[in-house]
């Protein structure tokens, strides 16, 4: 969905969806609600009326965690847009957020490294920390009197060099709640020798990441 999304063509999926809404099932919704939310591309035909929430609402029961993960990440960006629109129902939303809670997230080598990096420079960083909408973060260290969230970005994390739409709704998101982000992609890494360059590295991105905000 990032990089190639046409917004007529969106505009033309969400007019067929919407007139369809009646034979879709809980993973045609979640996937919609997620590719959406992921191309950051406002769809009122779809999601502008009640039927798509009703719809899934009827799909209560047989809603799956990965489905109501990706529905989670829709109801941060409802509330990052600013749209009235209608909501989730308490008990679904609450469903919604608590499966996303539980997803677990295991720390890789590459992680660690520039976990370890971190520490070389003095910053503690803190791990696996989950933000107010439970966006988890590979660590938060304190820079400059601010809290700056780091991520480390894998393989999996890309098409060739560029986000996948989950990496891309993550970063939108987290800057949409006013973190400071430093991005670390696996090339960028894998290309640094020794611990001093490594350090010289993240001192920039951090440098970086706060210039951006103020």
């Amino acid at each position: 969905t990032v990089g190639h999304s046409s917004p007529a063509l969106l505009d033309a999926i969400a007019s067929e969806a919407a007139s369809r809404m009646g034979g879709l099932n809980s993973q045609d919704l979640a996937n919609l609600a997620w590719a959406y939310a992921a191309a950051d591309h406002l769809a009122p035909t779809l999601f502008g009326g009640p039927a798509f929430v009703v719809s899934l609402c009827n799909c209560y029961s047989g809603l799956v965690v990965e489905e109501l993960s990706q529905l989670h990440q829709w109801q941060v960006w409802l509330r990052e847009r600013g749209v009235d629109w209608p909501q989730l129902p308490l008990p679904l939303s609450q469903r919604c957020c608590e499966a996303f809670h539980s997803v677990e997230v295991t720390p890789s080598r590459l992680q660690s490294d520039v976990a370890c990096t971190l520490r070389s420079l003095n910053l503690s960083p803190k791990e696996e920390v989950r933000t107010l909408d439970h966006i988890s973060l590979d660590a938060v260290v304190t820079y400059r009197g601010h809290h700056v969230a780091v991520e480390v970005d894998g393989p999996l994390h890309f098409f060739g060099q560029r986000p996948t739409g989950a990496t891309a709704l993550k970063r939108r998101q987290l800057r949409a709640a006013g973190w400071p982000l430093v991005s670390v992609p696996f090339w960028e890494w894998d290309r640094l020798d020794g611990v001093h360059t490594k350090c010289e590295y993240l001192h920039w991105k951090l440098e970086a990441a706060l210039y951006e905000i103020l």
